[in-house]
């Protein structure tokens, strides 16, 4: 009885342990970031390995629109600006491209039914930008990483169909390619 109580109280302690420094690095990383920008406003926060490595990249996008990384060495780099506003509606989505690498998929929705997608690639301590579209109907990624775009393609008479395009991540190029009927930015 005593054995099954010390194993489950280690285990508990490892869990405990394990969430907590998970939470203490993305806490860390908005402490990091607000002492070098303090104006800005967390909006969300996405940690995550992006390159394998066994080190937590974190994701930040605050309600000026600014997107941030504070990348494994806690260096802080502005990604890129003007990603979201306040009325909009982001969200930061990871996607695995292999065992080793993932990317990072901002989400913009937005009135009336626009989707705007930015997707990121870990290279050399910054995310860079591989992939950006929008869509007027809705976009999504599917479980294999797969980026769909829906488009509204209006008939002459009145209504319209769906256009579909679709974007994979061809790792040779390090690009996506898009095929079916899209519209790229």
């Amino acid at each position: 009885m005593h054995k099954k109580i010390s194993v489950l109280l280690v285990f508990s302690l490892i869990l405990f342990l394990t969430n907590k420094s998970t939470y203490a690095a993305t806490n860390d990383a908005k402490t990091i970031l607000l002492k070098k920008y303090p104006n800005e406003v967390i909006r969300i926060t996405k940690a995550a390995d992006l390159n394998g490595d066994k080190k937590n990249e974190n994701i930040i996008l605050t309600d000026s629109g600014n997107l941030f990384l504070v990348n494994s060495k806690n260096v802080v780099v502005l990604i890129d600006t003007n990603v979201a506003y306040e009325e909009d509606e982001p969200s930061i989505q990871l996607i695995s491209i292999s065992a080793k690498e993932k990317h990072a998929a901002v989400f913009v929705e937005y009135l009336p039914s626009n989707t705007q997608v930015y997707v990121y690639r870990l290279e050399q301590g910054t995310l860079v930008n591989k992939l950006k579209f929008m869509a007027d109907y809705s976009a999504e990624v599917d479980k294999n990483g797969q980026f769909h775009q829906y488009w509204k393609k209006y008939n002459a008479d009145s209504g319209y169909d769906l256009a579909h395009g679709v974007f994979i991540w061809d790792a040779k190029t390090s690009k996506y390619k898009g095929s079916g009927q899209f519209v790229r930015q």
